[in-house]
């Protein structure tokens, strides 16, 4: 079924002036030569009071000539403005739009030029419409401007939390350094008491002397893992290509005591070449090595594999074994000091080990993360970037 046009209304010219002398917004329309041929009252106040003149401006005057002799505080964008114009009547552009400001010495404003063509009969016509977008490009500018001052106060924020961390490592490395002689001396004492006073001692003096020993050797150890987190935090950085794979191999290799008497089925990939310091690499695989060689402990035949798959902007290198795993809920406090999730005495150490993995893949541009299951083992991940992508 054909729909029938809709039917043509005609109006008194005094009619069609009153509609659109009702609008707000600032409207002219002009024939295919550019010739106004009708404006509202919005559009002779705009124009008067920006530097316009009924001659160039009202009924009968070209707006394509005004534009591109346009003078004022809105002049720039007057030949832009014209050029559009000629596009949209002679078909060459379906309609055209362009914001500019038209500032007064008392006011900022934002404006928007629309212009769009239509027909009647064999004649073409434009309607060019000017809307004040003042208080919309006025948001704009608030945002933008909260934007930055968020920006900077985050920038002042993390510069002075890296100011309190690196005076915080400082402050740990210095500590742990002093604290070496006098638990070395405490340990050294305890082995000439042990050794003098032999025959004096009873059962419940040995019990004494041997949670003594613990406690000094535990201590000894905490030392020597802040010593190590100093290291990773404050040493500078000697950036280089670096094969993965050899620096996982070194690594390996300085396990041997921890695995002697073992029966470990290791497992190594094809592993890539990445921007890095190979010295703190080769301690964040050490610590990874370590704990999978301890948390595989209660296995007859335990397996310990490093692997690595290619992403768009990184590699991601893997370790994995199949030890006691962990709670997948506690995730969050593996890369946390002090944080154990296994009993001390079920597995021994001080966990500051993985906050040495974490500090050092995050000096390198990357990231760390963990999955796990109790009695799956566990797999640590690691993402380095691709040169050029950090």
């Amino acid at each position: 079924m054909t729909q029938s046009p809709a039917p043509r209304i005609d109006l008194p010219t005094f009619a069609v002036q009153a509609a659109l002398d009702a609008l707000t917004d600032t409207i002219a329309i002009v024939d295919g030569d550019g010739v106004i041929v009708a404006v509202n009252a919005a559009w002779t106040n705009f124009m008067l009071d920006n530097g316009g003149v009924p001659d160039t401006c009202s009924v009968g005057a070209n707006y394509l000539s005004a534009c591109d002799n346009a003078q004022g505080v809105c002049s720039d964008e007057g030949p832009p403005v014209a050029q559009g114009l000629r596009d949209v009547l002679s078909g060459q552009r379906a309609s055209f739009t362009l914001e500019y400001p038209c500032h007064s010495p008392t006011e900022q404003r934002w404006y928007r030029v629309q212009i769009r063509p239509f027909a009647s009969g064999a004649h073409r016509y434009a309607t060019v419409l000017h809307e004040n977008v003042t208080r919309d490009r006025l948001a704009e500018i608030r945002s933008e401007d909260l934007d930055a001052e968020v920006a900077q106060g985050v920038r002042q924020q993390t510069a002075g939390l890296r100011h309190e961390n690196s005076e915080l490592d400082a402050f740990i490395g210095a500590v742990s350094h002093d604290l070496r002689a006098p638990v070395r001396h405490l340990s050294g004492f305890l082995t000439v008491l042990r050794r003098t006073a032999a025959t004096r001692l009873n059962d419940s003096d040995r019990r004494l002397l041997d949670v003594l020993d613990a406690s000094t050797t535990r201590l000894d150890h905490m030392i020597n893992e802040l010593l190590g987190l100093s290291r990773a935090s404050q040493t500078a950085l000697r950036i280089g290509p670096v094969n993965l794979a050899q620096v996982v191999l070194r690594a390996w290799a300085n396990m041997t005591p921890e695995t002697q008497g073992r029966e470990i089925e290791w497992v190594a990939g094809d592993l890539p070449v990445v921007e890095g310091d190979p010295d703190l690499l080769r301690l964040a695989f050490e610590n990874l090595l370590s704990n999978a060689i301890k948390y595989t402990t209660g296995r007859e035949t335990a397996r310990v594999e490093v692997g690595a798959r290619e992403e768009d902007d990184s590699w991601v290198v893997f370790v994995q074994d199949d030890g006691v795993g962990f709670d997948p809920r506690y995730t969050h406090r593996l890369f946390g000091p002090f944080q154990r999730l296994h009993h001390e005495k079920d597995f021994q150490g001080v966990g500051l080990g993985l906050v040495n993995v974490k500090r050092i893949i995050e000096r390198h541009g990357g990231e760390v993360w963990a999955e796990s299951h109790p009695g799956d083992g566990a797999t640590f991940f690691l993402r380095f970037p691709k040169p050029g992508k950090s």
